[in-house]
């Protein structure tokens, strides 16, 4: 598919107008009266799907811990999360976090090897509860497929 007239999806690093901007607040603090809000929140929701084929639609921003309560110890941990963005019926991006241990270790070899990156768009499906083999618990069951936009339909 080398078409010159292909157009592509391209993730920009700096340039975007996603970029969270700052300010150097020992200077001059500009009005923030005409300040645009950008059309992400970053409040993370975290995701518990509840039925087998529930699912997602997806960008991939990163893995990272994050503090949650321990169900066991009623404790905070650190638990390693998977945060993606969801787009919202007006169109606006929201974050959407899940620690299923199960669904982080399936994704963290591709993004290890750079198969999946930040923005990487995918389709998460809940495959409901499997019972371990190794103890008396029973884990998440997931489907993590890859989507494609086609840009010359999207408006």
């Amino acid at each position: 598919m080398d078409d010159k007239n292909e157009k592509k999806l391209v993730l920009r690093d700096s340039d975007s107008s996603l970029e969270v901007q700052t300010i150097d607040l020992k200077g001059a603090i500009p009005s923030l009266k005409d300040a645009q809000e950008l059309p992400v929140d970053l409040c993370g929701n975290y995701w518990t799907p509840e039925n087998p084929g529930e699912f997602k639609k997806v960008i991939f921003l990163e893995i990272k811990p994050q503090k949650v309560l321990s169900q066991s110890t009623g404790e905070l941990i650190d638990l390693d999360c998977v945060v993606f963005a969801e787009q919202n019926d007006k169109g606006d991006l929201v974050t959407v976090i899940n620690g299923s241990i199960r669904l982080v270790g399936s994704l963290q070899p591709y993004v290890e090897s750079g198969t999946i990156k930040h923005g990487t768009m995918l389709k998460i499906t809940f495959l409901g509860k499997r019972k371990n083999k190794t103890n008396a618990n029973f884990s998440d069951n997931w489907s993590v497929k890859p989507m494609r936009i086609d840009l010359s339909a999207a408006g």
